[in-house]
């Protein structure tokens, strides 16, 4: 049985992909059968001529995870908009068929499914109000938010938190990406990790030299080694 958890972030551009990046290294170089999967995604990157999910390139040029890009990513769009809106400008429909089979493909061959939300959690995946925390549901996934360090961050994580456990989702520990050393950062971490319960709180520093679009990782497998201990991250997941 295939063990799993879901990255989710406090909003969109919190650094979902750079975090997914990091844990995967750190899996895979522990020799861990590990898989990235992000079901949904807007953007895409040219990657020897061809379009693909720009995420998906990252996480594998920074970890060194090989898979089939169509099944990591099963609805890639080249417009970087809210999913809906990119599947509708495509002609297209995310379908919930599809996903389930494409997982199921993951955890045939791997014992761990690192799983990536697009965007926040109330982010319509189609034009009816199929929403990304249904997918997440849907899917049975326990998740690991992504919360920004900086100023308003306690009032979004808190919230994030909140929604999250009304909607049926289960949030086994939270990361602040981009941590530094201000007050205000380290009174929001304090705060964070005062209110968060007996959740785990991580913090990760800004990485040097990282840039998603061009698939340069930067110091990220060095950041990632120092902060984060592979027993944390498999604590953390459950079974699928």
């Amino acid at each position: 049985m295939s063990q799993g958890i879901f990255i989710i972030g406090t909003d969109t551009e919190v650094g979902k992909t750079v975090v997914c990046a990091g844990l995967m290294h750190l899996l895979l170089q522990k020799g861990q059968n590990a898989a990235y999967f992000k079901p949904v995604a807007s953007g895409e990157v040219v990657l020897n001529g061809a379009s693909v999910p720009g995420d998906a390139a990252f996480v594998c040029a920074a970890s060194g995870f090989q898979e089939n890009m169509k099944t990591i990513t099963p609805f890639s769009f080249a417009d970087s908009v809210a999913p809906h809106l990119a599947a509708r400008l495509a002609g297209r429909r995310i379908e919930r068929d599809v996903i389930h089979k494409n997982l199921e493909v993951l955890k045939s061959r791997h014992d761990m499914i690192l799983g990536e939300a697009a965007g926040g959690l109330a982010v319509p995946l189609d034009d009816d109000g199929w929403m990304q925390y249904d997918l997440i549901r849907d899917l049975n996934f326990p998740c690991l938010l992504v919360a920004r360090a900086g100023l308003g961050t306690i009032n979004h994580t808190f919230l994030t938190l909140r929604f999250a456990e009304g909607v049926g989702l289960k949030v086994k520990g939270i990361i602040v990406n981009r941590a530094g050393d201000t007050l205000i950062e380290r009174d929001n971490i304090q705060m964070v990790r005062k209110l968060s319960g007996k959740r785990p709180v991580f913090t990760v520093p800004d990485i040097l030299a990282v840039d998603t679009e061009k698939l340069q990782a930067g110091n990220l497998a060095a950041v990632f080694e120092q902060c984060l201990a592979m027993e944390d991250l498999l604590a953390l997941m459950e079974t699928l």
